[in-house]
């Protein structure tokens, strides 16, 4: 017997069917599902998180958190390890359960509600060949995680999942995310199939975006969404060659279904891979104007003086070609558009990623954000890049705060980092460190950062808009 099958048979099976909100959306496309992991797929996982609910306590966010929903929570840890070969800390598993049991126990109470589920969403993403390495610092640590999981059924939330769309068996398997969850039964779903066809209706929930710029409804893989499900947004404290820091807004990506999770897709390519590539009903779930919104915009930045804005100068080669005037004739064109492209690289790609992250973060809403910075890693986000032993975890309720703490203590300015500055502009969330309540949390209690400079800094460059190794680390 396989480890599917293993896994598939350890649940009762009961089955679960339930509509979803807005379920009318679904593209009723007669095909198979093309599972692309190798685990538990969203079929299997809401079976056996349905079965859970029977003897599950949901999970309590203590008081000091819960009320102080804009306020940033910091968590240090005590991991010592130096680097192997490889230049990871995969001798630090130990340490990193005993450090995920721990932030459980300061972030968590135990509750009283009977029921639900917990789904931890971590960043797994793809990592190459060469990258197969427990505990390097491109995902969220499994180790970790597997001691918050842990750290959890101690307080009686026993009905706990890990999902994410990134990565595949394979690469999960490469970095580790099995060994150290098959040990523990914790149960490690694979919600990505080939295309956005193969989630029937029931598999989903939609998200309405309030004063959307790019899209007005977006698909998350369920339970996420569901009113009794307790979503743990867990990101890496990495940085990224396009969203800049892998943090708490970026995390949503990967929550969103096959089809509408490409947030990198570029300025001129969106509808057509929309449509054409992905199958997906663009005119419904998209902003009509949303090219010309992104422009407006990016010119707005661009007179602001957002640093490193246009990195490759694209916005006066697209003007010398005849701007929007000359491209809108031809923008449901692809070959077209592939010829107006050429020599224009990036144009309003980082705007575009922006203003869609932000439309996500306006819809989606975890439970809790908690950073994984015990290892952070500089450079592109993916092979490229250097892991640090930070020990540092950072949470709190909204993901703007967390995320603009997280982004400060990777190095960089939150006054000056592109999402950042879009999220306070759209009146989202706060950029600046000295109008946030910062606390540490200790096994003796909770203690304001009354002094910011008191926070130890690191230096988590970006390699923006390269996977390249170029030898020079961006600074915001």
């Amino acid at each position: 017997m396989d480890r599917r099958e293993f896994i598939r048979k350890s649940a009762l099976g009961a089955s679960l069917i339930v509509g979803s909100e807005l379920a009318q959306h679904a593209i009723p496309f007669d095909v198979l599902a093309d599972i692309r992991g190798g685990g538990v797929d969203i079929d299997e996982a809401l079976d056996m998180l349905e079965e859970g609910k029977k003897t599950n306590i949901m999970p309590h966010i203590r008081p000091e958190i819960q009320n102080n929903p804009r306020a940033v929570f910091l968590i240090e840890t005590q991991v010592s390890a130096e680097k192997d070969k490889n230049g990871c800390f995969s001798g630090a598993a130990p340490q990193l359960q005993d450090a995920g049991r721990m932030v459980a126990s300061l972030v968590f109470v135990k509750g009283s509600q009977k029921g639900g589920s917990t789904w931890i969403k971590p960043n797994l993403t793809g990592v190459p060949d060469e990258s197969f390495f427990p505990e390097v610092g491109i995902n969220t640590s499994p180790n970790f995680m597997a001691g918050f999981v842990e750290g959890l059924r101690r307080i009686g939330n026993t009905n706990v999942m890990v999902g994410d769309r990134g990565g595949n068996a394979r690469r999960h398997r490469g970095t580790g995310q099995y060994a150290a969850f098959d040990p523990k039964n914790i149960i490690l779903a694979e919600p990505s199939y080939a295309a956005f066809a193969g989630y029937s209706p029931k598999l989903l929930n939609w998200h309405k975006v309030p004063n959307p710029v790019v899209w007005k409804n977006i698909p998350t893989y369920r339970p996420l969404g569901d009113p009794d499900n307790f979503f743990v947004n867990m990101p890496k404290l990495k940085a990224h060659n396009l969203g800049l820091a892998t943090l708490a807004v970026k995390n949503l990506q990967g929550a969103v279904v096959k089809g509408y999770g490409h947030y990198c897709d570029q300025w001129a390519a969106l509808q057509n891979l929309a449509e054409k590539a992905y199958l997906i009903d663009f005119k419904r779930d998209f902003v009509e104007d949303y090219q010309q919104k992104i422009e407006a915009a990016f010119l707005k930045h661009r007179a602001a003086g957002f640093k490193y804005w246009d990195y490759e100068q694209s916005y006066p080669k697209y003007e010398a070609k005849g701007g929007w005037e000359a491209f809108k004739k031809i923008r449901t064109d692809t070959k077209n558009v592939n010829e107006f492209m050429k020599g224009v690289p990036n144009l309003m790609w980082d705007e575009q990623w922006c203003q869609r992250a932000m439309d996500s973060a306006a819809a989606i809403k975890p439970s809790i954000n908690i950073i994984e910075g015990v290892i952070g890693r500089d450079g592109s986000g993916f092979a490229i890049g250097q892991d640090q032993l930070c020990n540092i975890v950072v949470a709190g309720m909204s993901p703007f705060e967390v995320d603009t703490v997280g982004s400060w203590i990777m190095g960089h300015d939150p006054l000056e980092l592109y999402f950042t500055r879009i999220f306070k502009e759209r009146g989202m969330g706060e950029n600046d460190l000295q109008k946030i309540d910062i606390y540490r949390i200790t096994d003796s209690g909770i203690e304001r950062v009354k002094d910011i400079s008191q926070i130890k800094r690191y230096r988590l460059g970006v390699n923006l808009h390269t996977h390249l190794e170029t030898g020079k680390r961006l600074f915001w």
